[in-house]
C-alpha cells in the first residue's frame, strides 16, 4: 500500500489500536507524504518527495521525474512546494493529488538518491 493509505489506515485505528496522540506525533513527524514517496501532482506529473517543510506538511520538495504523460524527463527539476501557489485559479499552482506505492509509473524511488 501507498505511504498514504498506510497513514490513512493508521488514523482509522486511532484511539482504537492506537493512542491518539502518538498517531498525531507520528504524523506530524513523517508527514503526510513521507520522503521517498511516489506523488502525482495537479499538473499530472509524478515526482518523488525528496524533502519535508515541518512548517507546512502538504508542501514537501518534489523531484519531478515524469511529465503529465507520465513520460520521463530529460531532466528532472525539483520542485518546492512550499514556493508555488496551490490556488486552483493560478496556472502556476502545484499541489500533491495523491501518494503512489512505489513503482508507480515505473518509479522507483530507490533510483533516484544517492546511497
Amino acid at each position: 500500500m501507498s505511504p498514504e493509505e498506510a497513514l490513512l489506515q493508521i488514523n482509522r485505528l486511532s484511539g482504537r489500536q492506537f493512542q491518539k496522540e502518538m498517531v498525531e506525533h507520528f504524523v506530524q513527524a513523517l508527514g503526510a507524504f513521507p520522503t521517498g514517496c511516489v506523488v502525482e501532482l495537479n499538473t499530472g506529473e509524478v515526482g518523488i518527495v525528496v524533502e519535508q517543510n515541518r512548517i507546512r506538511r502538504l508542501r514537501p520538495k518534489v523531484l519531478v521525474v515524469l511529465d503529465a504523460g507520465r513520460h520521463p524527463l530529460p531532466e528532472r527539476s525539483l520542485l518546492n512546494l512550499a514556493r508555488r501557489p496551490s490556488d486552483q485559479q493560478r496556472t502556476d499552482a502545484r499541489w500533491i493529488v495523491c501518494g503512489h506505492e512505489a513503482g508507480a509509473f515505473g518509479v522507483d524511488p530507490k533510483h533516484h538518491f544517492i546511497a
